[in-house]
């Protein structure tokens, strides 16, 4: 079987939605793109390596933050979701005058309401030719259709992620997680990093964090996740305070969240989008925390048509060319109050 064929059967059969990381890599800035290429200047005594080293990108499991719907709306122009609201009025409407009971009673009701979320169909396929794959052969280790369909994978498993925490650059009613209109952002509870904090300022932080979330929520929800900047969770290793120094700020959050949501499996996830470096060309600009239910009945993203590469197809067998496709939408929050956002305002 072609190499290509082996590479296909295993990108087509890859449908963890552990996806592979957003344009943070180690090498930005670090190399002129038009000195790249498989064609370059050597000595007699040059030794080239067999071993070639991939470039690294950041590495982050989307469907660890947020359920993933994998196969669902395929080919869909948007998802629809129905919320149901209580119109039910006062309980004690209900009450009868048994005295002068007129046969009339009072009535519930409820009633549906849409949330809409935009699709897109993505496409996009990497190509070459016979002679550049010789020369490539000729000149190196490097097979360079593996590498570029490699390259077509990552270009996929890069945009889903990145629409997964920040949603679409251009299309306004595809929003991520971090940035979705109807969420609350409060902007008082956390004025600095948690993890420079003085223990007076962790501890009233402590005292105000849930009550702002349930009260957010209309004292109907409590959450089970909270996101952090990457930097600011990285310093939360210094001891909570010096009175308890065997314990780091991050055990004691931790602790006080499973403690008071009654929940042993409460996360405190890690997350680059969330620092403003990282979220400021979607208009957050923010470092921002983020507290909420990782429930699909609270939010979730749908990936309609998987990442789907098609057999290479050539008209004259010395150009060829191999598409890929998929169809990926927005995350739908169906319950806002039950995520809250809190932007550090420090600046």
């Amino acid at each position: 079987m072609k190499k290509s064929n082996i590479l296909k059967r295993q990108l087509t059969n890859n449908r963890s939605m552990s996806i592979n990381g957003m344009k943070l890599t180690n090498a930005n800035g670090a190399i002129d793109v038009n000195s790249t290429g498989y064609e370059y200047v050597i000595k007699t005594t040059s030794e080239i390596r067999a071993r070639i080293i991939e470039q690294k990108f950041y590495k982050v499991a989307a469907a660890d933050f947020l359920p993933m719907d994998v196969g669902e709306a395929a080919w869909k122009s948007e998802i629809i979701q129905n919320i149901t609201y209580d119109l039910s009025g006062d309980f004690y409407q209900g009450d009868q005058d048994t005295m002068t009971g007129n046969g009339k009673i009072a009535e519930v009701n409820t009633s549906l309401a849409p949330i809409r979320m935009p699709t897109v169909i993505w496409a996009k396929g990497v190509s070459w030719n016979v002679s550049e794959v010789a020369q490539a052969a000729a000149s190196s280790n490097w097979d360079i259709v593996e590498g570029r369909m490699k390259t077509l994978k990552r270009n996929w498993d890069l945009g889903i992620q990145e629409t997964a925490f920040l949603g679409h650059p251009t299309i306004s009613g595809m929003t991520g997680l971090l940035n979705n209109a109807e969420v609350t952002v409060n902007t008082t509870i956390i004025p600095k990093k948690l993890s420079i904090m003085s223990e007076t300022e962790f501890t009233l932080f402590l005292s105000l964090i849930l009550q702002a979330y349930f009260t957010n929520s209309n004292s109907t929800e409590m959450p089970d996740t909270f996101i952090m900047p990457t930097d600011d969770y990285l310093g939360m290793a210094v001891p909570y305070s010096s009175t308890y120094p065997n314990i780091s700020k991050l055990e004691y959050l931790l602790n006080m969240f499973k403690k008071m949501t009654a929940n042993e499996s409460f996360k405190i996830l890690p997350l680059a989008y969330a620092q403003a470096a990282n979220n400021s060309a979607r208009g957050i600009n923010k470092d921002r925390y983020v507290l909420y239910k990782n429930d699909p009945e609270t939010l979730s993203m749908t990936i309609p048509v998987d990442f789907n590469m098609y057999e290479a197809g050539t008209a004259n067998n010395i150009f060829w060319q191999q598409p890929a496709i998929g169809q990926y939408s927005g995350v739908l929050v169906n319950r806002a109050p039950e995520v809250l956002y809190l932007d550090e305002t420090a600046v």
